[in-house]
């Protein structure tokens, strides 16, 4: 019960100084309705967590970088499908290919507008929403574009499930494959996510280089049975990415 009270006390004091912009410990104590010390412990609790900063010593506290991190991903899950779904749209035309536009969300990523493609024998839009990133291209084209340190930090001590027999187990494992997608700037997976499909990933980039998205290509298993396969649904793949980062980043210029 005291840890649940906790943690509630420290949501709502995230809530308050996401709605203020800067809250004092005086402040806090009066809204939690706790003492001062207890009012510093989870002031310090959620600014070493990152969802609080403390420019000022013995200032106030404002909106931590973390917490500004969760908002730019809400925000680009909404806006990603308006200013890039008229090119999703392009590539399904352009490759008769479903095709899919995904975010990473921790250890998993969300599928966020698809495109069926018109090929005579194709792969239907994506059966489950949210899928663990390593077990999809999309998610290691994501996994990709991160740092060592926050690759490491959001798998450290975590199990990797199991989606299919042939999915990734294990970390060492994991981290050779992202080492390829970083060399050759896609990602692919066959039969790991879904039985009999496959798919191959390249992250979409904002102005400042970040991946902020990946677009997929999902066929049935036997269009990317060869290596060649790959690397030509990739060329051809490369210009309906550039013009999609080229779209971001004229939206972040203006």
């Amino acid at each position: 019960m005291a840890m649940l009270q906790t943690v509630d006390r420290a949501l709502h004091l995230v809530r308050l100084v996401a709605s203020r912009g800067e809250v004092t410990l005086t402040e806090v104590a009066g809204s939690l309705q706790v003492s001062p010390s207890m009012a510093h412990r989870l002031l310090r609790t959620c600014a070493d967590a990152g969802f609080l900063d403390q420019p000022l010593r013995n200032g106030a506290y404002t909106v931590g970088p973390a917490l500004r991190h969760i908002a730019a991903d809400v925000r680009r899950g909404s806006t990603l499908p308006t200013l890039l779904g008229g090119v999703l749209r392009q590539v399904a035309e352009g490759l008769l290919e479903t095709t899919s536009l995904a975010v990473l969300e921790g250890r998993n990523i969300r599928f966020v507008l698809t495109e069926e493609g018109t090929h005579l024998v194709r792969i239907a839009r994506p059966v489950r929403t949210v899928t663990p990133a390593h077990a999809t291209a999309a998610g290691r084209a994501l996994l990709a574009g991160l740092t060592d340190d926050d690759l490491e930090a959001r798998y450290q001590k975590a199990t990797l499930e199991t989606v299919q027999p042939g999915t990734i187990q294990d970390w060492a494992q994991l981290k050779a494959e992202i080492k390829k997608v970083r060399n050759r700037d896609w990602a692919i997976q066959v039969g790991e996510a879904q039985p009999g499909v496959a798919a191959l990933a390249m992250p979409v980039r904002d102005g400042s280089g970040q991946s902020v998205a990946a677009v997929t290509v999902t066929v049935p298993y036997l269009r990317l049975s060869r290596s060649e396969d790959a690397r030509s649904l990739a060329r051809r793949l490369r210009p309906f990415v550039d013009q999609m980062e080229r779209r971001l980043a004229l939206s972040s210029a203006r």
